[in-house]
């Protein structure tokens, strides 16, 4: 039963190293877009839809949560950022799901390596 709640409170710190990390990688987009506004919020608010997206998409398609994450991060970034090109917003979300993701993964699965 202890190992239980060890595994649950692992699976938690990955999942919100993960919002994290897209939370940052989204501030350092807008940073990198020249916006000096409400960064804070704005980086909530694309990070919050690119992990829904992320989510929603793992859930339903396996594999799709990168796909998905992407599509979710260039929709709430376009409505946050206008002026951006959408190539570079596409090319933006895609490097911050797969960095978050490759992050979060090789720390569970290298815990894995450990435990092993």
């Amino acid at each position: 039963m202890f190992y239980r709640v060890i595994i649950f409170v692992i699976g938690l710190a990955l999942v919100g190293l993960t919002f994290a990390l897209m939370w940052a990688g989204a501030g350092i987009f807008l940073d990198r877009m020249g916006e000096r506004e409400r960064v804070f919020e704005r980086a909530r608010i694309i990070a919050v839809w690119t992990f829904a997206g992320f989510g929603i998409g793992l859930l339903f398609m396996g594999l799709g949560g990168p796909v998905l994450g992407t599509v979710a991060f260039y929709r709430s970034a376009r409505a946050t950022v206008p002026e951006v090109s959408e190539a570079r917003v596409l090319l933006w979300g895609f490097s911050v799901v797969l960095v978050s993701t490759l992050v979060a993964g090789g720390l569970l699965f290298g815990g894995l390596a450990l435990v092993a």
